[in-house]
């Protein structure tokens, strides 16, 4: 490559999804998108194509339609094609399906950029990676000269799975603006090469406004966990926890807002009240000031154990509309091997804390989780009849043994998981432990019981909290960890 002139252009990539179900709660590539922010303050050229942008006009233009379905909120289906089912999935009697952008439409996409020097794709869940792989091929026949470097959360749960099957020419794990930008210097001879930062203050907001029609915006006020749960791979990923300014996030969402007209918010952080006092309630006070008419949405999951009264009054006036809360199990034993985190008694005071604030019980989600290598089935029953008697509405979250976490080396200890395992099979919507141990069929009824109490809720949500909705499915913890 060294005869070769760079124009420094670097394409951001975020391919479709290939699953039996996906569902579009507030999505966007945040990672890549604060890389591609970074880039363009040292100058170079970037271009984005998000295969499950639904609002891009390209795509509308394809389905010769004005605008996407979406409900009130925000949220939205995904196009969806159904294609071949991997040989691994060849026994699931289910659907599978592309979610996002035809290939016409990528195609048409990347016809209308300019060739790039670089292109960086991100990856999500681990069982995802035919998409990614997929992309990556595209990618080549497209753009032969262009550098492929392949980040994201996949890529650092399995590196080399990932360098085998997705073949890029680089690879980054782990957090990646100050790995992309300094790679991408030496790549091209650009500016960054010893790019560095100390804080995420210094850090450029994520490049929502590559968008051309952004309808909401994704917000991340912090990296890593302070907890341990042994479930979760957020220690993986990012394993120093620290987070930005509260006045940096309410100038971002004032920027969202104002300069682009984006009115709902939902906010990815793992430990987005630790310390509220310091950080979540300085935040809504700012959003309260300014009496924008905006809606929040906490999809990850809020630690019980910090909602006060104070703090749910603000979520109240705020319009905090999207409340889920973290639990995973009734069970004091398992609540202690998830960092002691939570409680029962924190629960309810949570609970009771959201009603006198104008909530109403049934508006308020609480995760639990189902499938655990050494779960039994009773400790889940209880849990969702726990939950269901405070009149809540039952979220359960999907065991997937995600590669490097206490669970999976767990399961594999235990004989109920092989590391060498196709990822495909890690997929939550199998029950991929439990469906090795007491079936699919019986991990399906408990589904099924909690999705009945939550249908024998009240439908007659309070005026504020009108939008808090959940698509029919069963959660993840990947999906709240990637």
């Amino acid at each position: 490559m060294s005869g070769r002139v760079f124009k420094r252009s670097v394409l951001l990539l975020n391919p479709c999804i290939h699953d039996f179900a996906a569902y579009d709660f507030w999505f966007k590539p945040l990672g890549l998108l604060s890389i591609g922010g970074l880039l363009r303050r040292f100058g170079y050229r970037v271009n984005l194509v998000d295969c499950l942008d639904r609002h891009h006009p390209e795509l509308l233009s394809y389905l010769n339609r004005q605008t996407a379905d979406e409900r009130p909120d925000g949220t939205g289906k995904f196009v969806r094609q159904e294609i071949a089912k991997p040989p691994a999935l060849a026994h699931v009697p289910r659907t599978y399906c592309r979610y996002g952008m035809p290939p016409q439409v990528v195609a048409k996409l990347l016809d209308n950029i300019e060739p790039p020097d670089v292109v960086l794709i991100t990856s999500f869940m681990t069982y995802w990676y035919p998409a990614v792989a997929q992309a990556a091929r595209m990618i080549r026949r497209r753009f032969p000269k262009a550098v492929i470097i392949l980040g994201g959360i996949y890529a650092t749960l399995a590196p080399e799975h990932a360098r085998a099957t997705v073949k890029p020419d680089y690879l980054i794990v782990g957090e990646g603006e100050k790995k992309a930008v300094r790679l991408i210097a030496k790549l091209t001879g650009g500016p960054g090469k010893d790019f560095d930062y100390s804080t995420l203050d210094e850090l450029p907001w994520p490049a929502l406004d590559l968008y051309p029609n952004l309808r909401s915006a994704a917000i991340i006020t912090s990296r890593g966990c302070p907890f341990r749960c042994s479930f979760c791979a957020s220690k993986i990923v990012a394993p120093n926890y620290r987070r930005r300014s509260a006045q940096n996030v309410v100038r971002e969402i004032a920027c969202r807002h104002e300069q682009y007209g984006v009115n709902q918010f939902a906010f990815f952080d793992d430990a987005l009240l630790l310390r509220a006092d310091d950080f979540a309630k300085p935040i809504f006070r700012g959003v309260i000031k300014n009496d924008w008419p905006i809606h929040f949405h906490t999809p990850n999951g809020l630690t019980p154990r910090y909602v006060d009264q104070e703090l749910a009054e603000l979520f109240y006036a705020a319009g905090v509309q999207t409340v889920r809360l973290s639990f995973e199990s009734s069970n004091p034993q398992r609540q202690k091997a998830m960092s002691a985190k939570v409680s029962n008694v924190e629960l309810e005071r949570a609970m009771s804390s959201l009603c006198r604030a104008g909530y109403e019980n049934a508006a308020i989600g609480v995760y639990v989780m189902m499938g655990l290598p050494d779960q039994a089935e009773e400790e889940v029953l209880d849990s969702i009849n726990y939950v269901h008697s405070l009149g809540a509405r039952v979220n359960l979250a999907s065991f997937s043994p995600i590669p490097g976490t206490e669970e999976w080396r767990k399961a594999i200890a235990k004989g109920t998981w092989n590391k060498n395992d196709d990822m495909l099979l890690t997929n939550t919507s199998l029950f991929p432990i439990w469906s090795k141990t007491i079936g699919a069929g019986r991990a399906q009824r408990i589904a099924n019981y909690a999705k009945s109490l939550n249908e024998k809720l009240p439908r007659q949500p309070n005026k504020k909290s009108a939008l808090f909705s959940q698509a029919p499915g069963v959660s993840s913890n990947q999906k709240k960890t990637e």
